[in-house]
């Protein structure tokens, strides 16, 4: 039987009677409109689905076809440099004002199709069958889609081709530009590999203390105004990756404007054209169905993953986990099923296991290594460090970037705590910056922690007797915290010169700053009064 009936709607919760032999995570289309909805419960003859669009004006009554298949991404060639909404479908041409309704424009583009397999050769999934020359900056890569192996019986000229149009013929299955994947499971690979190389963001007090590797997952939880937004900006313009995914889970629309337009001016610093061109950007704002909220993370890391699988390196930065849990708890409340903490369901932590544990550093066929690393976003009501999401969030990642909210009010930006963040990755990334030509990273890294933990402790001492009242050397590490921080871990977004910095200019200006404190130090310790030293250090 493959139409049913609307018999409940309640907000984003559909139920469903008529429909027999129904999977769960089926896809369905609802109403005359064709709304999608993805089934979530299945008791006796009634289906419970969550819609994926506005329900308002969805009746009882109403039919309600089944799609066979799970909520699917469609990719292909043309992805990078495209808005889309949580279920991938094409922004561009859209009316301002979105309606209800599964369709969307198709793309009429063509592409230019270039073999590079012989016809008669044995392939399986993940091997090249050529490339794509215009379809942005990044190469795109044709490659045999997963599950599908044997001779290859046919191969398409050089040309130009409709990305629907089959290119190949493998062992009687077709393969064209395009392919369908579910956007809640993983995509497979050969073999795992060990994340080595650090993911250079640009930004010092990340890539000098608290550093992520390629391939590794971070978290950044902050509370309103703490620069959560402008620091993933920067890593989203900056970061050495070749494809970045921005995913704006929930998040107000004028800051995604805001994203997509200063991506849309920047250069490129590889191609020397658009940094937008190498960026897809899944837009689900606070406007728009809150239960695509929750399948625009999914569809984010499917598509990094899609990219993975050619060979390169790219980013997903969710912005944010927050609102995507947020989501599920709205329709868990709705279905009646046991909150757990702060009314989250009970599988919160899994849901966030599964989602940060698709980062990672992988080898497929054909020698290709590639890497999907994840930075997301934690948004924790009045700050609360210790809520559900944040605290579930921090057992699944290896860097933690916490946003101070007290150095943010003192205009110190990026407001990453030091003494609230943590990378678990330091002695690999050490290690690597040890065999690329900077030998002396770790120790570096190092000393900036101890002299930051050990301003801080005198900091409190200073406002109970007094800075001039502690010892010299006591005052010379004050001085050298009070460097780090304003001539070191601050760094200005808006400036041209300032807003990304390479390790080694990282490296040059972290190393002044010890000099000027060792030097301090030096003279401190021949008698010289500790303000005289101060003075000579303090701007004019």
């Amino acid at each position: 039987m493959n139409a049913g009936v609307v018999r409940r709607v309640n907000g984003p919760l559909v139920e469903i009677e008529g429909l027999a032999g129904l999977a769960m995570a089926e896809l369905l289309q609802l109403g005359e409109a064709g709304l999608p909805a993805e089934v979530t419960a299945l008791s006796g003859g009634r289906a419970t689905a969550q819609a994926y669009e506005y329900t308002g004006g969805l009746r009882p009554g109403e039919p309600v076809q089944r799609l066979s298949r799970p909520l699917a991404a469609r990719l292909g060639p043309g992805l990078t440099g495209g808005v889309y909404d949580g279920l991938l479908r094409p922004l561009a041409g859209a009316d301002t004002w979105l309606s209800p309704g599964a369709a969307r424009p198709a793309d009429p583009r063509a592409w230019t199709f270039t073999p590079g397999t012989a016809v008669g050769t044995r392939v399986g999934p993940g091997d090249q069958l050529g490339t794509v020359s215009d379809a942005g900056p990044v190469e795109h890569r044709v490659l045999v889609p997963p599950g599908v192996q044997g001779r290859l019986d046919a191969l398409r000229p050089a040309g130009r081709y409709q990305d629907d149009e089959p290119v190949a013929t493998i062992d009687g299955t077709q393969v064209a530009l395009t392919s369908w994947w579910p956007v809640r499971k993983p995509r497979p690979y050969p073999h795992r590999l060990p994340s080595t190389a650090p993911l250079v963001t640009g930004q010092r007090v990340l890539d000098a203390v608290f550093p992520i590797l390629k391939g590794g997952a971070a978290s950044v939880p902050g509370g309103f105004g703490t620069g959560k937004t402008v620091l993933l900006q920067q890593i989203a313009k900056w970061c050495d990756a070749d494809v970045i995914v921005y995913v704006g889970c929930g998040e107000r629309g004028n800051e995604l404007a805001d994203v997509l337009a200063e991506l849309a001016q920047l250069t490129d610093p590889r191609t020397g054209g658009r940094l937008a061109d190498r960026t897809v950007t899944v837009a689900n704002t606070s406007n728009m169905p809150i239960m695509a909220r929750e399948a625009s993370i999914y569809t984010g890391v499917t598509v990094a993953e899609y990219y993975r699988d050619m060979g390169y390196d790219t980013v997903v930065i969710a912005d944010s986990t927050s609102r995507w849990a947020e989501a599920l708890r709205e329709f868990a409340s709705r279905i009646g099923a046991l909150p757990a903490e702060e009314g989250y369901p009970a599988g919160l932590a899994s849901a966030l296991a599964a989602f940060y544990e698709r980062a990672g550093r992988v080898a497929g066929p054909g020698g290709r290594e590639g890497s999907v690393t994840i930075v997301g976003a934690v948004s924790p009501p009045g700050g609360d460090l210790t809520e559900p999401v944040t605290a579930h969030t921090q057992r699944f990642v290896r860097t933690l970037w916490t946003l101070d909210r007290d150095l943010a009010n003192a205009r110190h930006y990026p407001a990453v705590s030091w003494s609230g963040s943590y990378s678990r990755d330091s002695g690999t990334v050490g290690s690597w910056y040890a065999g690329n030509g900077d030998p002396g990273w770790a120790a570096r890294a190092s000393r900036m922690v101890t002299m930051l933990a050990e301003a801080d402790r005198l900091a409190a001492l200073a406002d109970l007797v007094g800075a001039a009242a502690l010892p010299g050397p006591e005052r010379v590490a004050l001085l050298g915290g009070r460097l780090l921080r304003e001539a070191f871990l601050q760094q200005n977004a808006l400036s041209p010169n300032d807003a990304f910095c390479a390790p080694t200019k990282s490296a040059a200006l972290a190393d002044l700053v010890f000099d000027v404190v060792d030097r301090s130090g030096e003279l401190v310790a021949a008698g010289r009064p500790p303000g005289d030293v101060e003075n000579l250090t303090s701007p004019p």
